[in-house]
């Protein structure tokens, strides 16, 4: 089930967010180190105050989070072994029934190179690379944007 992130999943969301860090092979060793040591359960509550994140639950277990700032995929991540299930795509349509498609006509994510053939599965057409600074590291991403007008 999908249900809105609460400040009791903080300390599980966070975990998840690691490990999938650990799994993304698209990013540096040293810039996953980093982002990985940035992830507390303190920011993981912050970001749900700062944005809608909603978690995938099954069996009383989270397995999956995903993030929406107006009409940006701010996360989605999937717990390691629970993947290619559907778990990612559920969260990603429930993030589409979010946003307000008469206030945007699309919605958008900077996908991690790992992530991108996730999104074109789902329908996200890729803009072009964009790539942000992270204490000195550079974080490669794609720029993905899909219509819901």
């Amino acid at each position: 089930m999908i249900r809105q992130f609460r400040p009791e999943d903080a300390s599980h969301c966070c975990t998840l967010i690691r490990e999938c860090l650990a799994e993304d092979s698209s990013i540096s060793t040293v810039l996953r180190r980093k982002l990985q040591a940035a992830e507390t359960p303190e920011s993981t509550a912050e970001r749900a105050k700062l944005f809608y994140v909603a978690v995938y639950e099954a069996d009383s277990k989270i397995l999956g989070i995903a993030g929406l700032d107006m009409n940006e995929i701010r996360l989605l991540c999937v717990m390691p072994g629970h993947r290619q299930r559907g778990i990612g795509r559920a969260l990603l349509e429930h993030m589409l029934t979010m946003v307000p498609n008469i206030l945007f006509p699309d919605i958008f994510v900077y996908s991690s190179l790992q992530g991108k053939p996730f999104y074109s599965a789902c329908g996200f057409l890729e803009k072009g690379p964009v790539n942000f600074d992270f204490g000195g590291e550079q974080l490669r991403t794609s720029f993905m944007t899909f219509p819901i007008r």
